[in-house]
């Protein structure tokens, strides 16, 4: 391996304003941090190829701008990398402008860069973005910063030429995941991590990558125009390490749909059970990507809650969602979970194109036929590149260079919601699950004092109370 001259550091900034984003102000807050993965991967193919790197999680340390500026005087980068997500994505701008006062090249990558490339590298901040999967593009980018490989050749770049037009190579894909190593997880600030929906020290793992879905909500990743699976030997070996390396109580797997595959859920669950690792894990998945048997196997790996992106309980917005999705489907996987012991997690959104008083009610009382352990209720946002995006533009409700202005002035006004009573809308249907007596009884029963504190919080953050 070649020593390479450049020093990189990547950098996850702490967003000051949570507006534009699906949660309510008060959940975000409460949420908690889980590590950034995407980072620490990168951070991973980086050092392995001989370049000095190193993770500033500023989000999970609560950092502001002066603190993450004197971080970067300390480390003394040569390159910058950010992860962005559209609505926060001035917070990054602002650390890449410091980076560039004290001489750092920038890079900006994540679901921002892949949702507006070219928006984003006409930011005088921005040096370069990544579209796509990166971490050999960020190699290949140190490569040609360093005069090894010239910039049309580094895949997923977005620079500016010579003559000051935007070039835009590819969206870079990997195509077999098992050859990448493992994220730096050791780079990562473990004991900041904890999140509402999990228990105590959780960390993150990535089983696969890509989504065939087309919900209507939903951003399209560069990733997800491939479904790739790592295999299960693969994925139960990094387990093992995390666990033993960081004490780590619970795994959150991030692939959208963690059962789309049976080839590789059934035998990675024995996989773990063969090697008896003692894990508690949670995971995403769709409603009609699960079956009893499977789940009743995922339990006896150590699966301890899943959640199920449902949406409505309303026909109506289920086909305004592209969500392919249907009710009775629905009641099969939740009631399956039950069966199984599996604890199961609901998200719905409200205040969608079309909502009334009458798909919310709708939604309600499909929420007690479910009878989930829990849920979260999002506000529905209209980002960049979805379908819902373009409904609202065709609705006259959203400018359609709004999120271009967005990202030229952080000034420009938030969108509002939808409809006038999403917010009305989202506190009853809080209020209406919280407040039930069984399950105040349930959660007085699960708790334990290492979570007295996270409960509260996540109370409060759901209820606005």
């Amino acid at each position: 391996i070649k020593a390479m001259k450049s020093k990189v550091l990547l950098i996850r900034a702490n967003p000051t304003d949570m507006e534009n984003t699906r949660l309510p102000e008060s959940l975000a807050k409460a949420l908690g941090f889980v590590p950034p993965l995407g980072l620490a991967s990168v951070a991973g193919f980086l050092r392995e190829h001989g370049v000095e790197v190193d993770v500033l999680d500023a989000q999970a340390e609560q950092m502001d701008l002066a603190q993450i500026r004197r971080r970067m005087e300390e480390y003394e980068p040569t390159i910058v990398g950010l992860t962005c997500m559209t609505p926060t994505v001035h917070d990054d701008f602002d650390v890449a402008g410091a980076a560039k006062e004290l001489g750092a090249t920038t890079v900006i990558g994540g679901p921002h860069a892949d949702a507006m490339p070219e928006e984003t590298i006409e930011r005088p901040e921005v040096d370069f973005v990544v579209i796509g999967e990166g971490e050999e593009p960020m190699f290949r980018l140190v490569e040609a910063i360093e005069g090894d490989l010239k910039f049309e050749d580094v895949p997923g770049l977005v620079f500016h030429n010579q003559e000051g037009k935007v070039h835009m190579n590819e969206g870079h894909l990997h195509p077999e995941l098992d050859e990448l190593p493992y994220p730096a997880y050791d780079l990562l600030p473990f004991k900041r991590y904890g999140s509402i929906i999990t228990k105590d020290r959780l960390s993150t793992i990535c089983p696969g990558r890509g989504c065939p879905f087309k919900c209507g909500f939903c951003f399209k990743l560069t990733s997800d125009k491939s479904i790739r699976f790592r295999s299960p030997e693969s994925v139960a070996e990094e387990l093992e390490y995390v666990v033993n390396e960081f004490g780590v109580n619970e795994i959150n797997f991030v692939s959208d749909t963690l059962t789309l595959k049976k080839t590789f859920i059934f035998p990675f669950c024995e996989e773990i059970i063969r090697r008896n690792i003692k894990i508690s894990w949670v995971a995403p998945t769709r409603a009609d990507c699960v079956s009893l048997e499977m789940l009743k196997l995922m339990k006896k790996a150590g699966c301890r809650s899943l959640r199920f992106g449902v949406e409505t309980g309303s026909d109506k917005i289920i086909k305004l969602l592209d969500k392919s999705l249907t009710k009775e489907r629905a009641k099969k996987a939740f009631k399956w979970a039950k069966e199984a012991e599996i604890e199961s997690f609901a998200y719905f959104i409200l205040g969608y194109i079309g909502e009334t008083d009458k798909t919310v009610q709708e939604t309600l009382d499909f929420v007690r036929e479910l009878s989930p352990d829990l849920l979260m209720y999002n506000a529905a946002t209209p980002l960049p590149s979805t379908r819902l995006f373009e409904q609202s533009i065709e609705a006259g409700l959203v400018e359609p260079d709004y999120w271009k202005k967005f990202v030229r002035d952080r000034n420009t006004p938030r969108i509002s919601y939808l409809h006038p009573k999403t917010e009305e809308w989202i506190k009853k249907a809080y209020r209406q699950f919280f407040f039930r007596p069984s399950f105040v009884f349930n959660q007085i029963l699960q708790t334990r004092p290492s979570n007295i504190s996270s409960n509260i919080r996540a109370f409060r953050g759901l209820t606005g109370l």
